[in-house]
């Protein structure tokens, strides 16, 4: 967040978008300094959404836009629009093998924005509840890799090889399924979660934590 010392009448700002109503094949912009060229405009489609990428804080950014509009290094903190000329997203990321852009690119969804700016603009800080495990990346399931000592799972008994299938009533087929479902909570909610251990399926109510920096 930035605070700009400049009267309103020189402002311009860009009015924020629902990013939950995209939809795959959306028409969408990306403004940005590329190479250091500035103001530079790419265009291109939603290509999909509710992709998880990987924060600098090595945490998931969940339910984030991919598209196919060039993004490139410099384009990042820049914002994607839609047809209607409304921020949607924020570029973040590209998935390359060479460096530069081959048309995978993430933009975190304005939802997710907003969220921690009005966070950020209440308090100063923006905070995510936390679970407190890490998934085994090659199971086809939420099975738990490990348990954090101390964390909300581990007090509410959870362990490793767990498998979590139901959050609040809601099915949790994936690692991102879990992630998501823990992401629409605020710290120090409770959450009732259903898993299986050894074959036999146990329920558990868990007051999650405050995620670490």
């Amino acid at each position: 967040m930035i605070k700009v010392d400049a009267p309103s009448s020189e402002l311009y700002p860009l009015s924020v978008g629902d990013s939950t109503q995209l939809q795959v094949g959306d028409g969408v912009v990306s403004i940005g300094s590329p190479f250091g060229l500035e103001e530079t405009v790419t265009s291109g489609i939603v290509s999909a959404l509710h992709r998880a990428i990987q924060g600098q804080t090595n945490f998931t950014i969940n339910d984030s836009i991919q598209t196919d509009a060039a993004i490139n290094h410099g384009n990042s903190g820049g914002p994607l629009l839609n047809t209607q000329g409304q921020v949607v997203g924020v570029n973040a990321q590209i998935k390359s093998d060479s460096g530069g852009n081959e048309g995978v690119g993430f933009s975190i969804p304005s939802k997710t924005v907003k969220s921690v700016a009005s966070q950020l603009i209440a308090t100063g800080k923006a905070t995510h509840a936390y679970l407190g495990v890490a998934i085994d990346s090659t199971a086809p399931n939420a099975r738990l890799a490990s348990v954090k000592s101390g964390g909300a799972a581990q007090k509410a008994g959870l362990k490793a090889g767990d498998v979590i299938t139901d959050v609040n009533g809601n099915s949790i087929a994936s690692g991102d399924d879990l992630s998501r479902a823990i992401d629409a909570h605020k710290p120090g909610q409770q959450i009732t979660v259903t898993y299986t251990r050894s074959g036999n399926e146990h329920t558990v109510t868990v007051t999650l934590g405050t995620r670490p920096n």
